[in-house]
């Protein structure tokens, strides 16, 4: 029996071969012919296209690619022209590359030119060419993608308003050392291949910035399950961790991410752990930000143990009462942190904490490492002027009480990923994890 979503993708290609929007004006007929061929000979594969943010065409006007070049030809939105110039013809005339010559995966300019060091330009990177909120290819002339903090947890000054402007912020996923990770490690990335899909497969991702509520419409696939998304199936979201509850929501105490509803079960957030740790399990190669932790080697990011065995701020339990009984330190725990069923131990979200692309936060230290503007209801502050001021202390003060980090900026020098106190010293004479 054929499968009915199967079935309806069938019915959708149809719809589109025969809806007037999708003719191709001025090719030759034997060229038409043979690009109808090519959309019903990968019905399987353009199926699930069709139900991805970049292959949205209807409700028209849709929202899907639509580049302004090959939209002049004919080209109806969503097309997979668009981005991949198949014949090197449009109209009957031949355009020349972005690039300069063809591009790997008839891609109309190349993937990522290799730059090391950002702030990128357009050209550094194919998806730019689209996700920029000024100068955009798309025909609309541009495409808004806000911060994570902004979109899921209810900030409203924008430090970004675009991809690119995300990633050529203080504190960035540096580009280069995500390709040169991923092409090591997951066997469909290739040489070619663009750093944004380690993380994103442009096939499926879904347009999850106007479905907050609903993580069916994630943008995520995972690097060791590429061909599919991350997120959507309900035992892909952080309600799978007992000891979850999301952040309050920005300007609230009662309402939470990612919608500010009351609902805090984590069930609406994909189990962005599993996703992030497909890379960060590992000591990660990087050319830009040093590690704090001593142990880890210079040039590598320290590898990150969320488990039982790890850090405390993942699944490992607590060692005091949210109350501090018990420690000679100073500090409890706050909201929500502090009530049933967190009350007894917690295990956070990544992007609780991180943002994914990048953070306005300027730091002292080697990096800010990508840390959130805006962290459970605290926008992180207290050091100087402007947007990307920071104190380590007010960061972690948006959890946590105390009084005994050695100054604004002393946090960090204690309290890092794979922490673990080592005696009489600056970090006091705690033997055991200390984040």
């Amino acid at each position: 029996m054929e499968d009915p979503d199967e079935t309806a993708n069938k019915s959708r290609h149809k719809k589109m071969i025969q809806d007037s929007r999708f003719k191709v004006q001025g090719l030759p007929i034997m060229i038409s012919l043979f690009f109808v061929l090519l959309i019903y000979g990968h019905v399987a594969m353009a199926g699930p296209y069709l139900d991805s943010a970049h292959g949205n065409y209807t409700p028209s006007p849709g929202y899907g690619v639509n580049r302004t070049a090959t939209a002049n030809s004919g080209y109806a939105r969503g097309n997979c022209a668009h981005c991949h110039e198949q014949h090197a013809s449009i109209g009957g005339s031949e355009p020349t590359p972005a690039s300069g010559s063809a591009s790997p995966f008839a891609l109309f300019a190349d993937n990522f030119d290799n730059k090391i060091i950002g702030p990128y330009v357009q050209t550094d990177n194919f998806c730019f060419y689209c996700h920029v909120n000024v100068g955009a290819v798309q025909t609309e002339g541009s495409i808004t993608n806000k911060q994570y903090s902004n979109t899921f947890g209810g900030y409203t000054i924008d430090s970004a308003t675009d991809i690119m402007g995300a990633f050529s912020l203080n504190s960035y996923h540096n580009l280069y050392d995500i390709q040169d990770f991923a092409k090591t490690k997951f066997d469909f990335f290739k040489d070619s291949s663009n750093p944004c899909v380690a993380c994103h497969n442009p096939h499926r991702a879904k347009r999850n910035k106007a479905h907050p509520t609903d993580p069916s419409y994630t943008a995520i696939s995972r690097p060791t399950d590429h061909e599919n998304l991350w997120g959507d199936d309900a035992n892909e979201r952080m309600s799978n961790y007992t000891y979850y509850r999301p952040p309050y929501y920005y300007g609230s105490n009662a309402t939470y991410e990612p919608d500010g509803s009351a609902l805090h079960d984590g069930s609406l957030i994909p189990d962005y752990n599993a996703f992030c740790l497909d890379c960060h399990q590992y000591q990660v190669p990087t050319s830009q930000s040093a590690s704090m932790n001593p142990n880890t080697p210079a040039t590598y990011l320290t590898a990150i143990n969320w488990s039982a065995s790890g850090d405390m701020h993942g699944e490992r339990s607590r060692i005091y009462d949210v109350n501090g009984t018990g420690n000679s330190r100073t500090g409890t725990i706050i909201a929500p942190y502090n009530v049933v069923p967190v009350q007894s131990n917690y295990v956070l979200s990544c992007l609780d904490c991180h943002e994914p692309h990048g953070s306005v936060l300027v730091s002292g230290r080697p990096s800010s490492y990508l840390l959130r503007k805006k962290v459970n209801n605290n926008r992180v502050d207290g050091c100087g002027p402007g947007e990307g001021n920071f104190c380590e202390t007010d960061f972690c003060g948006s959890c946590h009480t105390f009084s005994h980090c050695g100054g604004p900026q002393g946090c960090f020098q204690c309290h890092y990923h794979g922490a673990y106190g080592n005696g009489p010293g600056w970090c006091g004479s705690w033997v055991g994890p200390v984040f």
